[in-house]
C-alpha cells in the first residue's frame, strides 16, 4: 500500500508560502475638505509606476490604524492629533505591477482618512510635501487619465464602490 506523504506540516508550509505571494496595501482615501464641490482625493504622482496613485503603505499586521496615520502624519506634516482614520473595505486582486513588471496578487485594506485642520498650502489643487508631489483629483478626473485608466483602474473602482456606495 502506497502512503502519502502530504501531511499537515506541508499543508501548512504550503498556506504559508501562499500568504507570503499576497502583497499586502493599505490605500488611503482622503477627501479634500470642501464638501461643496465634487468629491476629490488626495493623490501622489509615484515615480515607480509613473503615475497618480493613493496613498499607500505596506500593511502592518498588528496595529495597521495605527500605522497609516503615523505615515499620512509624517508625509503631509499634520499633527496625529488632527488625523482620524476609518477601516472601510479590503479586496483582493491580481494586477499588473509597473514597479516589479509582473502580475501580482494584491490584498488592498482601505481606509478613510479626515484631517480635521488641513494646511493652507496642502489645500491648493497640486502641491509638494517632503519632495512629493500630490493632487487633488475627483474620480471622474482619474477616470479620464488613460495613465491612470492603464494602470490603476482597478484601485480606483475599488475606491469609487467603497466610498460611494
Amino acid at each position: 500500500m502506497h502512503k502519502n506523504k502530504y501531511d499537515h506540516n506541508i499543508l501548512l508550509n504550503d498556506i504559508q508560502k501562499l500568504d507570503k505571494i499576497q502583497h499586502k496595501h493599505s490605500l488611503v482615501a482622503i477627501q479634500f475638505p470642501d464638501t461643496s464641490a465634487e468629491k476629490k482625493y488626495l493623490v501622489y504622482y509615484d515615480e515607480r509606476w509613473d503615475c497618480k496613485l493613493f496613498l499607500n503603505y505596506k500593511t502592518v499586521d498588528r496595529a495597521d490604524e495605527e500605522s497609516v496615520i503615523n505615515k499620512v502624519s509624517a508625509d503631509l506634516n499634520v499633527d496625529k492629533s488632527q488625523i482620524n482614520c476609518r477601516y472601510i473595505s479590503s479586496k483582493v486582486q491580481e494586477k499588473y505591477s509597473e514597479s516589479h513588471q509582473e502580475n501580482r496578487i494584491y490584498n488592498h485594506r482601505l481606509y478613510e482618512i479626515k484631517i480635521q485642520v488641513f494646511p493652507e498650502d496642502e489645500q491648493k489643487e497640486n502641491f509638494v510635501v517632503n519632495g512629493r508631489h500630490y493632487y487633488w483629483m475627483s474620480i471622474s478626473d482619474m477616470e479620464r487619465d488613460p495613465n491612470i485608466v492603464k494602470k490603476n483602474l482597478d484601485v480606483i473602482d475599488f475606491v469609487k464602490e467603497s466610498m460611494h456606495a
